[in-house]
């Protein structure tokens, strides 16, 4: 017996030690497991990935209820402002994809507009809704205004009323999914009542509301941190503060209407930096518009039918054809912000304000004209700005962007000619453009033969930009300029006043080469400014032209040799010998 007792104890024995040992080895894996998992989540949390906004606003509202009086109207508010909102389409309310891109546009969007009225708790949809743009509240610092329309906010967050109704039904739902949220979507509806807004209990002029909440919308978009206006341009950032430092923004109380003018060369960035603060600014106007390329659409359209297209989009009315009193004092009231690109003619620029430039939008108003004619600013603008050329570091920037796929250190066996380039562009950035594009991707050898072709034949589309200011000059005033670029580019301002007046009539010099610094053709230099230069790439221009004259003289000037002007040695040379012969 006691045998059989021995044996028992044994048996018991190691039954205690393999479970000893199960333990002590499963505790490590265990730990290790729960680690695992601890950084699984730290990984994830730390992995994700910053917001991009596609939207301002989102209007969360139920259609049925608000969709065709307060929140069509506040929409149209936001719209106006140049906020861009998603709104819902009810014909799109189909199956789950639509469900998922909904709750995609609120992940996408920086803020929120909750309506809540008395129907708002009868949706899935919208409560669903509700509990996604909470949720990127605490995870994103999404902005979540709440609106309660026609409801009172105790009703919402304790769900009283029609929402108690509500909650009910959806508690007797035949979808369990359905029942497994109620009591989630309790939590979400007391806890938006929490959320500082607006009440039209409290404010009951439908109007007012509308105007209070939009105008709250864009006042806190405003405030937040902007979305980078500037990706991939060189330069631009710090000429646009400059700009924008003219147009006196904060200008209260004055509240100040400002024109100003951008002026320079083709190809300098007027139209770039006009884009930027379109862009920039556009939300803290009433109304806007960018008229792109005046002057080339004056070639095909009237003044009156730009005037229809400018006035048109910032009162927001397609069936817009002509001013009347009604228009005028509509516009009057509106604090816009308008670009004018490329405009050449200062009358027009008169009439297509109306003839009132400085009234014809209410207070507050900024208009920006981009003109390479200094003249064309000179009678309507406040102030100019003249743009600056890039330098030597922000022009090698801008071209290695382009040539070298985005970086800004060329290859050592490219660094030299890139300087090249960058010299011969002398700060012009749609230059710098231009070579960098055809260069891309190209081999030693091509850029030499580029290089060297460039010294004898000039790029033909940078010769066609800057060709369009020369063909707006005056008979007397082409010739001066091409007199000065073949023969006195770099004299003084006297010696070049001296032949100028000598060949075109005295007096002539001052008209001429005011005309031309007016255009950007011509600039003066030196400590005293006594010094007449031009950029080198107009010279180039205005050299191409008088290579290409034929020998046939038509009444614009002697030819000689086939050419109104000798500069290079070889055309002069010849000459030398016939006249010798």
């Amino acid at each position: 017996m006691w045998i059989y007792v021995f044996l028992a104890l044994i048996h018991l024995s190691v039954l205690l030690i393999q479970i000893i040992l199960h333990f002590t080895r499963d505790r490590p894996q265990a730990a290790a497991a729960a680690a695992a998992e601890s950084n699984s989540s730290e990984v994830v949390a730390a992995a994700v990935v910053p917001v991009v906004y596609k939207y301002d606003v989102f209007l969360s509202y139920m259609v049925g209820d608000t969709g065709d009086n307060f929140t069509s109207y506040l929409y149209e508010a936001l719209r106006g402002r140049r906020i861009l909102t998603y709104i819902d389409d009810v014909s799109l309310r189909r199956g789950e994809d639509i469900s998922e891109s909904r709750l995609k546009a609120i992940q996408e969007s920086r803020m929120a507009v909750v309506v809540f009225s008395k129907k708002y708790a009868n949706s899935e949809w919208c409560l669903d809704e509700l509990v996604e743009i909470l949720r990127c509240r605490k995870r994103h610092n999404q902005v979540v205004y709440p609106v309660f329309f026609r409801v009172n906010p105790d009703d919402v967050g304790e769900q009283k009323g029609s929402y108690a109704a509500a909650m009910k039904k959806h508690r007797k739902s035949s979808s369990a999914l359905t029942r497994g949220k109620v009591e989630t979507w309790r939590e979400k509806l007391e806890a938006a009542t929490n959320i500082s807004g607006w009440d039209s209990l409290v404010i009951k002029a439908e109007a007012e509301l509308v105007k209070i909440v939009a105008a709250n919308v864009l006042r806190t978009l405003n405030q937040m941190s902007p979305i980078p206006q500037f990706t991939g341009l060189v330069g631009v950032e710090c000429r646009v503060e400059k700009i924008k430092s003219l147009l006196i923004l904060d200008s209260s109380p004055l509240d100040l209407t400002r024109i100003i003018g951008v002026w320079e060369m083709g190809g300098m960035g007027k139209t770039t930096l006009a884009r930027a603060i379109f862009d920039q600014l556009v939300t803290q106007f009433d109304g806007c518009h960018f008229l792109a390329e005046v002057r080339q659409k004056l070639e095909v359209t009237t003044e009156l039918r730009l005037q229809q297209q400018l006035f048109s989009s910032i009162l927001d009315d397609q069936t817009f054809t002509t001013l009347t009193t009604l228009s005028r004092n509509q516009l009057r009231q509106m604090k816009v912000l308008v670009v004018l690109d490329d405009v050449e003619d200062s009358t027009m620029l008169y009439n297509l304000l109306d003839k009132q430039p400085h009234t014809v939008f209410g207070r507050g108003s900024k208009i920006i004209v981009t003109s390479r004619d200094h003249q064309v600013l000179m009678n309507e603008c406040d102030d100019i700005y003249k743009v600056e050329g890039l330098n030597e570091d922000e022009s090698l920037q801008l071209f290695c962007s382009i040539a070298f796929a985005h970086t800004d250190d060329p290859p050592k066996e490219f660094i030299l000619m890139s300087r090249k380039v960058v010299s011969y562009a002398a700060g012009n950035p749609m230059a710098l453009v231009v070579f960098g594009k055809a260069l891309k991707d190209r081999s030693k050898e091509y850029w030499e033969s580029t290089l060297f072709r460039l010294q004898r034949i000039p790029n033909e589309r940078i010769q066609r930009l800057l060709k369009k200011s020369f063909e707006g000059l005056d008979s007397d005033q082409k010739n001066g300029f091409l007199d000065i670029a073949c023969l006195f580019s770099g004299e003084s301002k006297e010696y070049v006043k001296l032949k100028l007046d000598g060949s075109y009539g005295y007096g002539s010099s001052e008209y001429i080469m005011a005309s031309l610094v007016d255009k950007s053709l011509v600039r003066f230099s030196g400590d005293d400014g006594e010094r007449v230069e031009m950029h080198d790439l107009v010279q180039e221009m205005g050299r191409g032209i008088v290579n290409e004259e034929s020998d046939e003289d038509d009444g614009g000037g002697v030819q000689v040799g086939g050419r109104s002007r000798c500069f290079l040695p070889n055309n002069v040379s010849p000459l030398m010998i016939d006249d010798a012969n």
